[in-house]
């Protein structure tokens, strides 16, 4: 597994990362205090001018720039990154972190530079969910940012804590496949072209930092309230499951006579599963659950129980329950739940 960090330039909140480089600290800090402390400074980025030899005497200078990663105290030797037109914006690593801490407002988890400097990225942990004791969620905010003409800048959540190539691909892989339009995996991208880059990519980082603490506090008001509402009879609880997870009527008399089996085959199934689901949650509400409590608070922990205890899952039990099937199957009570309750 290659690591690819430059020079060392790692930092890391509290836990080391597997290549074992850079730097650790069990204090907090800020983006900035790490470029210009930790990495006293890191490098700057150059435009400069392209010049063309011709007969042996140096003409005037094109209409292109070269991208130059200037020095630092870890590499005294300046190097061409890419060449450009003027209309290249190129970003400076100490901006993006100022613009990081006056954004996110949080300390940095990770911050690297990658390959011979030609990226950076900075992670910060969003809000984080416990789905029952001991199976936490982390989701990591990235923003990872090129310093030639290529990648720009790119900001994306995802469950992957990046301290390495490997791991920030890894993570952007997990962003990718997870995209959901409301600050859930990539969130947004931005080029060199772009006069406000860091502007808009401030604008950003705030915007999906925002949304992350306000959807934590809808989602602890709404369990405040379900703990609230109590189930008053058995008969209530089997409205609720069936609401829930109902059974499907049989349409196979619609399909030609050669598809109706097939299709009531597939009906039957669907509806044992759905009693399944349905016998499952109710013994643990009834008394066989985990610190069950008789109220709307009790049944989603009857149901996530459920699901995260009796469901086999090829994926991490806690991104399932936030992001895979099991979420969108506890996301099903949890809807029943809310209307019940207005």
């Amino acid at each position: 597994m290659a690591h690819d960090i430059y020079e060392k330039m790692f930092y890391s909140f509290e836990k080391p990362a597997w290549h074992g480089l850079g730097i650790v600290s069990n204090e907090p800090q800020s983006a900035e205090e790490i470029i210009n402390v930790k990495f006293n400074g890191a490098f700057p980025i150059h435009l400069r001018p392209v010049y063309v030899e011709l007969n042996g005497e140096m003409q005037e200078k094109t209409k292109d720039f070269a991208v130059v990663r200037g020095a630092s105290i870890a590499d005294p030797v300046e190097l061409v990154l890419d060449y450009c037109s003027d209309r290249y914006q190129p970003l400076q690593p100490i901006d993006v972190a100022r613009s990081f801490d006056q954004s996110v407002r949080e300390p940095a988890e990770t911050l690297a530079f990658l390959g011979n400097g030609r990226e950076m990225f900075i992670s910060w942990q969003m809000p984080s969910f416990e789905v029952r004791t001991g199976d936490e969620l982390e989701l990591f905010g990235v923003v990872k940012t090129g310093f030639d003409t290529l990648k720009g800048a790119n900001l994306f959540t995802s469950i992957f804590r990046p301290v390495c190539r490997n791991t920030l691909n890894m993570a952007e892989g997990w962003a990718k496949k997870n995209t959901d339009g409301t600050g859930k995996g990539n969130v947004w991208k931005g080029k060199g072209v772009n006069k406000n880059l860091l502007r808009d990519l401030g604008y950003w980082m705030a915007h999906v930092q925002a949304n992350a603490v306000r959807e934590g506090e809808l989602l602890q008001s709404f369990f405040g309230k379900l703990a609230k509402t109590p189930i008053k009879s058995d008969v209530e609880v089997h409205e609720i499951l069936y609401t829930a997870y109902p059974p499907v009527a049989s349409v196979s008399e619609f399909y030609p006579k050669q598809l109706q089996t097939a299709k009531e085959e597939k009906t039957v199934a669907f509806n044992n599963g759905q009693e399944q689901l349905r016998d499952g949650i109710y013994r643990l509400f009834a008394g066989a659950g985990t610190a069950i409590t008789p109220d709307y608070w009790g049944m989603l922990n009857a149901t996530t129980e459920y699901f995260n205890h009796y469901q086999p899952s090829k994926r991490p039990i806690a991104e399932s329950v936030m992001f895979g099937g099991r979420q969108k199957n506890s996301m099903k009570m949890v809807s029943v739940l809310a209307e019940r309750g207005q």
